[in-house]
């Protein structure tokens, strides 16, 4: 939860509540915190859509989304029905017109959008993890890296310049990482995810013709964080450090893999009225 005070936002509170009956739970809390009617904001973690980039049909802007759903229908190859939305991209590659496709399960997003909205709160928009990282970051005109991990999901890499999504990608391979060890870090997991990070870092520059991006900021499933930091820093000439924010947060909240999903969704009120 985010507050405003003296007009300065405040990280006042998180809460994990149990995957079962968690609409119940949800209910509970709110009424245990006095919370009913305050803006909501659902941001999806990254195994439960798919996100792809798609040629922009050619059609009229109304028509655009009805259009998207065929794409998704023969990408997909799938009989579950699907709630179907996009955002366009920042920069395009030479001679290319393209579009970020999002498919979630529409039973899901009923099921998500009833529970919220039943337990009394607010519920204003629902969004992706990928664009969710773009309200952690400050606004700079320079691109920013972030390698942003959930406990036990794949690590998604991101370029983001000016809190807009120029490039995303997810890495797979990685879910097991917190169980490495140091050696493991270092040695293996440093030197796989330099390469990854300079083949996305060529790409942005080359075909997104962007200037290079100079700060590396991770958020890793892993002990070693920091030693990793370091070293991916030593690998890639790069400034590495630990994702953070420029928001005040209460004693014990801390940025960590399992809460920046929520924290950026929170966050999708800083440029509006924070209750």
């Amino acid at each position: 939860m985010i507050s405003r005070q003296q007009n300065k936002l405040h990280w006042v509170l998180q809460q994990r509540l149990p995957i079962e009956n968690w609409q119940q739970s949800l209910s509970q809390w709110v009424k245990q915190h006095q919370a009913a009617g305050t803006p909501c904001h659902l941001v999806f973690s990254t195994n439960r859509y798919q996100l792809m980039q798609v040629d922009r049909p050619a059609v009229e802007e109304q028509e655009l989304i009805q259009a998207l759903r065929w794409s998704a229908k023969e990408l997909l190859a799938s009989s579950e029905e699907m709630s179907i939305d996009y955002f366009d991209l920042p920069a395009q590659p030479t001679g290319s017109n393209k579009v970020n496709l999002v498919a979630v399960p529409t039973a899901l997003v009923k099921e998500v959008s009833e529970g919220i909205t039943q337990s009394g709160l607010d519920l204003q928009t629902m969004g992706i993890e990928e664009l969710s990282q773009c309200q952690l970051l400050e606004s700079t005109e320079q691109a920013q890296i972030t390698l942003m991990q959930e406990p036990g999901e794949e690590i998604c890499l991101s370029i983001i310049r000016e809190q807009k999504l120029y490039f995303s990608r997810r890495l797979k391979g990685y879910e097991q990482l917190s169980t490495y060890g140091l050696e493991q870090i270092q040695q293996g997991i440093a030197e796989t995810l330099s390469l990854e990070i300079q083949r996305s870092m060529d790409y942005f520059e080359s075909q997104l013709r962007q200037a290079q991006a100079r700060k590396l900021l991770i958020c890793i499933d892993t002990p070693f964080i920091e030693e990793l930091s370091q070293t991916l820093q030593q690998m890639l000439m790069i400034d590495t450090s630990l994702l953070e924010t420029d928001i005040n947060k209460a004693e014990g909240l801390s940025i960590s893999p399992s809460t920046t999903t929520s924290l950026g969704a929170a966050l999708r009120q800083r440029n509006g009225a924070v209750t």
